[in-house]
């Protein structure tokens, strides 16, 4: 049994394969299983596949019926107590992260978040999760995937991601986990991923979708929620928060600017009344 299962999901993706293979059959700790699962391809991505020499390696090739589905099976067939999701186009930083981060690991936590750096072409971001996780961050934001260590048990004990879901079933995952359970989550605070961001959920184009999965997933999970028209609002603002919200949350951030807005406040009540 391996300590860590690294699963990567590909499909037509020859170069983001490419990409992503090389950044882990590289890696100085080489004690992991690597496992690839292809949605039988028909551009190059099995000849990358099958060239590769990687001692720890298992591997499929064929249809499957959407991403989660495709997850799933690497799950299954993982015998790691970890498993870490690096999808086709995603790679990891260098060839010795694994060994740093690893060892990093709180004996016997549930999830390990390290961070994400998000590439755009033009410019590269940063993403960090939050010291201390709690059910208000996960409705409004999420783990990232490529950059978090999600122990096996979980999903024994929870079920496998929602194949009924095209882009949302890791959220939901997420927030049925740490949100409502409170299952363990370690903030690692190093870069452990370049994340592609081609990605379904990543697309613009699909924030209607999101929505709508993240709507169902909080009629399923929280059965008081019954869309009215203040869940729709809230539901709205987690979703697409708006600048006041944003501006909101900056304020209660800061000392000061909570000290500013609450001498205008104070300033403008005398004022009106």
């Amino acid at each position: 049994m391996f300590d860590l299962s690294i699963i990567t999901i590909n499909y037509n993706n020859a170069a983001g394969l490419k990409q992503t293979v090389d950044s882990v059959v590289n890696q100085s700790n080489k004690n992991f299983e690597y496992i690839i699962i292809d949605g039988n391809s028909t551009d190059k991505s099995k000849r990358i596949i099958d060239s590769l020499e990687f001692e720890n390696l298992k591997w499929i090739s064929e249809e499957d019926s959407g991403i989660y589905n495709a997850m799933n099976k690497g799950i299954k067939m993982a015998t790691g107590r970890y498993v870490l999701f690096l999808n086709s186009g995603d790679y990891l930083i260098n060839e010795t992260i694994l060994n740093q981060v690893y060892f990093d690991l709180k004996d016997g936590v549930s999830f390990a978040g390290c961070n994400l750096i998000i590439d755009k072409n033009t410019k590269k971001e940063i993403l960090k999760h939050p010291e201390k996780m709690s059910f208000s961050y996960l409705l409004r934001s999420t783990i990232y995937h490529p950059s978090t260590f999600i122990k096996k048990q979980m999903f024994d004990k929870y079920g496998l991601y929602n194949e009924e879901n095209k882009v949302v079933s890791d959220w939901e995952f997420f927030l049925k986990t740490i949100g409502l359970n409170g299952e363990s989550f370690q903030k690692i605070n190093k870069e452990l991923s370049v994340f592609n961001t081609n990605g379904i959920s990543s697309n613009a184009m699909n924030a209607e979708l999101i929505k709508r999965e993240k709507e169902t997933v909080l009629k399923r999970l929280l059965k008081s929620f019954n869309h009215d028209l203040l869940d729709k609002y809230v539901l709205d603002q987690l979703i697409h928060p708006s600048k006041r919200i944003e501006y909101l949350v900056t304020i209660e951030k800061s000392l000061f600017l909570r000290k500013i807005t609450t001498f205008l406040l104070s300033i403008i009540s005398r004022l009106v009344f």
